[in-house]
C-alpha cells in the first residue's frame, strides 16, 4: 500500500500549535490540492484527537473514506468513517481490506510518527510555510522517524508557499 505524508508544516518543523490548530495558516490552495490529492486516493488517515478537532468536517465528507486511528471502542463506523486500532501493520491491513491501494495520512503528529517509524511512509508531499510558531505539535510528534529522503521536485507556490515532493528511500537505523 501507498501511503502519502501531505502535511502543512511551519519553517520550524511544526504541523499546529500546542491546542492542535493549524487552519488560521493552512492557505485555501494547498487545501485544495490536499483534498484533490485525498479524493485520489479515496482514503486517509488520522489519529483521534486530530478527528474529534475537526469531527465537523470529517463527517460532512463522503467522497472520502476517512480512517481514524484510536484505541477505544466507543466508536462505530459508517459508510465514511472507519475506526481502526492495533499496530500499524494492523491498520494498514484493515485499510487493505476496503480495497484501497493507497492513501493520505493526514496525521496528527503522533500517527505521523507512528507510520512514519515503522517505515509505511513512502512519499511526502510537505508544505513548508513561511512561519514560524516558536512551539507547537512537531511533524512526527513524540516519535522518532529517521527517514531519508530524495527531492522529486519543488515549487514555490502562492504566499511563498514552499511545496516538496519527497520520495522515502529508507529509514535510517537508530
Amino acid at each position: 500500500m501507498k501511503v502519502i505524508m501531505y502535511p502543512a508544516i511551519t519553517l520550524d518543523g511544526f504541523i499546529a500549535d500546542l491546542k492542535g490548530e493549524c487552519y488560521s495558516w493552512i492557505d485555501d490552495v494547498d487545501e485544495a490540492e490536499y483534498r484533490a490529492l485525498m479524493r485520489q486516493c479515496g482514503a486517509d488517515i488520522v489519529g483521534r484527537k486530530t478527528y474529534m478537532q475537526y469531527k465537523d468536517d470529517y463527517d460532512k465528507r463522503r467522497d472520502i473514506v476517512t480512517f481514524i486511528c484510536t484505541n477505544s471502542d466507543e466508536y462505530s463506523d459508517t459508510d465514511n468513517l472507519k475506526f481502526i486500532n492495533g499496530s500499524a501493520q494492523d491498520m494498514i491491513n484493515k485499510i487493505q481490506s476496503y480495497g484501497f491501494t493507497e492513501t493520505v495520512l493526514s496525521g496528527g503528529g503522533e500517527i505521523n510518527g507512528l507510520f512514519a517509524e515503522v517505515g509505511f511512509v513512502n512519499e511526502i508531499r510537505a508544505s513548508i510555510y513561511p512561519l514560524t510558531l516558536g512551539q507547537g505539535i512537531p511533524l512526527f510528534g513524540s516519535r522518532s522517524a529517521k527517514l531519508q529522503l530524495e527531492l522529486i521536485s519543488s515549487k514555490v507556490a502562492q504566499k511563498g508557499i514552499l511545496q516538496n515532493v519527497y520520495h522515502v528511500t529508507a529509514m535510517e537505523s537508530a
